[in-house]
């Protein structure tokens, strides 16, 4: 979940005592400087700890250059295309080192980053400069640095947004983008890096709002509510094991589905990211344990591995 503002406010608190919120991820809108996001991050963890009796994850988006949360008197490292722009991998593995130990100094524990999409398409509104390359090998030969920086670094971090958003001219933020290759070229560039990744440790994987027709033929079906895309691709064929993460489920590219919240867990995600609303999300999901359309084990599965990784 995220919240307006630097502080707790009386509202948060609530909405966590209610809803039992074990995590929470932070915008640039929630930062001023170092020391109220040290004060902030101690004041959420001992919140969350009290009302739910775990530790929360801390999360943020700190990929480095446009992707940055982090006030200017923080540890801020260049971005993707800046890193490799460099030709030496070392940097990516530095970058990502000092990038988690800075988000561990300030009490976060999840950075969602980075992002391993082949920025194949110059038309691209959302990766360009975000992505280390526009070839498979080139994101593979910089993004594992980074991986290993970052968790080597004292946090967790993701590989998005699986299963590729590189080569798309729609931003997902804003509608549902369409990936139409084939199978074999899928496998050779998007799916490529993703399965690099994996191999190099990476402790979590961030589906993408993105219609993908040679996996998932139902139109209009976003990979990160498709079964055929997170459980039967990336959790039995490619063998992840790791924490499985929708995209924001507010932005566009989602949001007018019904249920975002009980469709993501059913596909095989492990958490769900930002819903909208929380209230009807939740009752959703309790009412489908009920109506045993999903069994209360899958809930508690998902949950163990969660605490696995706190």
């Amino acid at each position: 979940a995220g919240f307006p503002g630097t502080a707790i406010t009386p509202e948060l608190v609530q909405v966590i005592r209610q809803y039992k919120i074990g995590n929470i991820i932070l915008f640039r809108e929630n930062i001023s400087d170092a020391a109220q996001l040290r004060t902030l991050c101690a004041d959420l963890t001992e919140l969350i700890r009290r009302e739910t009796g775990y530790d929360p994850f801390i999360m943020v988006d700190q990929e480095g250059g446009v992707v940055t949360r982090l006030s200017e008197d923080c540890v801020n490292v260049p971005g993707a295309m800046a890193l490799a722009s460099t030709g030496d991998p070392g940097n990516t593995y530095l970058a990502g080192k000092l990038t988690g130990a800075e988000l561990r100094r300030l009490g976060i524990n999840f950075d969602l980053a980075p992002s391993v999409d082949v920025n194949c398409n110059p038309a691209n509104p959302i990766i360009g400069v975000r992505s280390y390359g526009d070839t498979p090998s080139t994101v593979v030969k910089y993004a594992t640095g980074m991986i290993r920086g970052l968790q080597d670094g004292g946090v967790l971090c993701l590989a998005k947004h699986f299963p590729g958003h590189g080569d798309t001219d729609v931003d997902s933020h804003k509608a549902l983008p369409v990936i139409p290759f084939a199978r074999e070229r899928l496998d050779s560039v998007e799916l490529y890096p993703f399965k690099k990744a994996i191999r190099a440790g990476v402790s979590g994987m961030m589906v993408g709002h993105l219609q993908v027709p040679a996996i998932e033929p139902v139109s209009d079906l976003p990979s990160s509510l498709s079964r055929k895309v997170v459980y039967d691709l990336l959790t039995e064929e490619l063998a992840f094991k790791g924490l499985i993460f929708t995209d924001a489920l507010a932005m566009k590219g989602v949001s007018g589905n019904s249920n975002v919240s009980l469709q993501a867990l059913k596909a095989g995600n492990d958490m769900v990211l930002a819903p909208r609303n929380l209230k009807t999300e939740i009752q959703a999901v309790l009412k489908a344990v009920e109506k045993g359309e999903m069994s209360r084990e899958d809930i508690e599965r998902k949950c163990r591995k969660v605490l696995t990784y706190k």
